[in-house]
């Protein structure tokens, strides 16, 4: 069933509505500390032969090993991931926003990150920038996977 131009700019329009809502809502979720993009490389490891591309699963181990390796005095960080799948390889990939490691070193969570996994993009949150927002684009795109800490409250 073809859809007309009049339908897809609407349901255009509801989806920017819907990314803008999600937005404004994440970015007052928290008091965010960084805004992090994680990328993993094609591993090679001799003992998977085979195993080319880490899938959903193997991201989800990832971040979670990530989150417990940031060294918090107390209590763990608070976070919002998502997970898009790089079309153009087949791989999931991370945006997230996490808060209650304002103290810490982002070079250091980078070096983590990128010994073990592949890139690491991590930046201070600026809420002027529109962080929040950007997860929020996949919210409203297929194969788009969010996740919350269980810290959050609001």
């Amino acid at each position: 069933m073809e859809q007309s131009g009049e339908t897809l700019r609407i349901e255009y329009i509801k989806r920017q509505e819907l990314k803008q809502a999600w937005g404004k809502w994440l970015s007052g979720l928290a008091d965010w500390d960084w805004y992090a993009t994680l990328t993993f490389r094609d591993p090679s490891d001799p003992d998977r032969p085979g195993w080319t591309k880490p899938g959903w699963a193997y991201a989800k181990g990832a971040w979670g090993r990530f989150v417990q390796s940031l060294p918090i005095p107390l209590g763990e960080p608070i976070w919002v991931r998502m997970f898009e799948l790089q079309r153009w390889r087949g791989v999931p990939h991370i945006h997230a926003l996490i808060g209650g490691v304002k103290d810490l070193r982002r070079d250091e969570a980078w070096a983590w990150w990128f010994k073990r996994y592949g890139l690491a993009r991590i930046l201070p949150y600026d809420p002027s920038l529109g962080a929040g927002y950007y997860l929020c684009k996949y919210v409203v795109k297929e194969l788009g996977d969010i996740d919350f800490s269980g810290g959050l409250t609001k």
